[in-house]
């Protein structure tokens, strides 16, 4: 990025740094878990908690974030330019945050015991289908984004533990998916622990993203310390002697 403007850099480093927020997305679940008597986090999917008369709260936790994303994506896009993955990753993150946004929108059907009374639904409705539908593009963009910056990261010659934590991320997210999905019985709509797998999981996959962000954030800010340190070194040989 040389000779790029001051400004153009401030963006990029905000850009990046919302992706050191998209975590927050697991703690609104947790704390809005905890705070409802009748929701049982360990055996509840978080898109539950868009139900209800608080469904607001995590409406907005997957709006916001799905944005947070989308932001990060454009800082990827920058950081990166150039080569294969400079493309490749800001449209996978593109296609991740769209589909946190979509979770939102399109919210899940209720499920037998929540809302409190709640029996079900006898046929799924047309936002709860899609509803079901997003964890495919989501997690397959998820998955894509952690292998392509990992390849990255190793080209580049990056710390050998983040490539390392990048290919532990790529095994361990649709693991703990496959988890979760297992613990969950569709023909019953309810199931045992797949709540808790489902955390573990969201805390993987945002938590990866939050770890990318922080080191993509100093990996500018030292890249524009060592440019203006260039320049400067340049600036004194160019100094008249008397």
């Amino acid at each position: 990025m040389r000779g790029t403007p001051s400004g153009t850099r401030t963006g990029t480093r905000r850009l990046l740094a919302c992706g050191l927020l998209a975590p927050l997305f697991v703690v609104v679940i947790l704390v809005e878990g905890a705070l409802r008597p009748d929701y049982a986090s360990a055996h509840r999917f978080g898109s539950e908690l868009a139900l209800g008369e608080r469904g607001w709260v995590q409406i907005a936790n997957f709006v916001v974030t799905g944005m947070l994303v989308l932001a990060f994506s454009a800082g990827v896009r920058r950081t990166l330019a150039g080569g294969r993955a400079g493309v490749v990753a800001p449209v996978l993150g593109v296609i991740f945050g769209l589909c946190l946004i979509v979770g939102g929108v399109f919210v899940t059907d209720p499920k037998p015991g929540y809302p409190a009374g709640s029996t079900g639904v006898s046929e799924p409705s047309l936002a709860g289908t899609i509803h079901d539908a997003n964890p495919i593009p989501f997690y397959l963009s998820l998955i894509a984004l952690v292998v392509v910056m990992a390849w990255r990261f190793a080209k580049d010659g990056g710390p050998r533990p983040l490539v390392w934590y990048c290919v532990a991320s790529a095994v361990l997210i649709p693991v703990t998916f496959a988890l979760s999905a297992g613990q969950f019985d569709m023909a019953t709509q309810s199931g045992q622990f797949h709540g808790l797998w489902q955390r573990v999981n969201l805390a993987l996959s945002l938590g990866w993203i939050g770890v990318v962000a922080g080191y993509l954030l100093v990996a500018e800010r030292q890249g524009a310390a060592d440019r203006s340190g260039a320049a400067a070194d340049q600036g004194e040989a160019r100094i008249p002697r008397s």
